[in-house]
């Protein structure tokens, strides 16, 4: 830990090294050689997407404890360790409705905290962002009516030097984002200098409230702006490529994921 500790983003290493050693602190097994039994206990443990992560960072552990120059094992005991497939998910484009939209802000909004939740998740939904570029979003990357979007801002990887998708690209600033950005504090180098983990947890935390209320259909998550936002989009009549360029996706996704999800629609009775 001490080696990995200089060479990766601290965020990471607060939060991915240090939850790998807490369940590993909890293991049974104590033995470094018996790897494998360490991995079958890790992927027996809840939630299951957690225990395939902590799994990674235990395989990892393995390459380098079995490497020529660290040799604390003479060998890898988990080289040909094959993780089972992960359980699968139904690929929903959860969109959020109309009516539901301004309860979803203003939940966000309705409580003073140190960050302005309601303006982050608004800018999402404006520009169909995800989080973790808004997060990467600063000052300098805007030009006139557009922003550069070119970075990231990953819960495990810190700031990134590129988007998911490695690429980066331009979208425009409508009236309600530049409202947005005349209201942000230009003290900083970024415009949202916020905590991604604080806003991931406030989220669900409102979305759960407004659920339990029947407010709201789903238990949105925050990623659902952005599904919302490019809807929204193809809705207006935005041509599927035009969409494809600010969203940072290909034509193919778009029309495979977004495409006629906006609406509800009645099924016709067949003769």
């Amino acid at each position: 830990m001490n080696e990995k500790k200089v060479a990766i983003y601290p965020t990471s290493f607060a939060a991915d090294y240090v939850q790998a050693t807490k369940w590993l602190n909890r293991c049974p097994i104590t033995d470094l050689a018996e790897g494998r039994q360490v991995i079958t206990w890790v992927l027996n443990q809840r939630p299951i997407k957690a225990s395939r992560r902590v799994t990674m960072y235990v395989k990892s552990l393995y390459r380098w404890a079995s490497s020529e120059d660290v040799g604390l094992l003479s060998k890898n005991p988990v080289q040909s360790f094959k993780l089972p497939k992960p359980p699968q998910e139904d690929e929903e484009i959860i969109v959020i409705p109309k009516r539901e939209t301004q309860i979803v802000l203003q939940a966000l909004g309705s409580r003073r905290t140190k960050y302005d939740w309601y303006a982050y998740a608004d800018f999402m939904l404006q520009t169909a962002m995800r989080t973790g570029e808004v997060r990467a979003l600063k000052w300098e990357d805007i030009k006139e009516d557009k922003i550069l979007v070119h970075t990231n801002y990953t819960l495990t990887h810190g700031l990134k030097m590129s988007t998911k998708t490695n690429k980066k690209r331009w979208v425009p600033l409508n009236e309600r984002c530049q409202e947005i950005l005349n209201k942000q504090d230009k003290t900083e180098d970024f415009i949202f200098p916020y905590n991604r983990y604080a806003f991931q947890s406030y989220f669900y935390d409102r979305m759960k409230e407004l659920h339990a209320q029947d407010l709201i259909e789903h238990r949105y998550r925050p990623y659902d702006l952005r599904h919302t936002a490019i809807s929204r989009w193809i809705e207006a009549k935005i041509p599927v490529a035009q969409a494809a360029k600010w969203a940072g996706n290909s034509s193919e996704v778009i029309w495979k994921h977004y495409v006629n999800v906006t609406q509800d629609y009645d099924m016709p009775v067949l003769t």
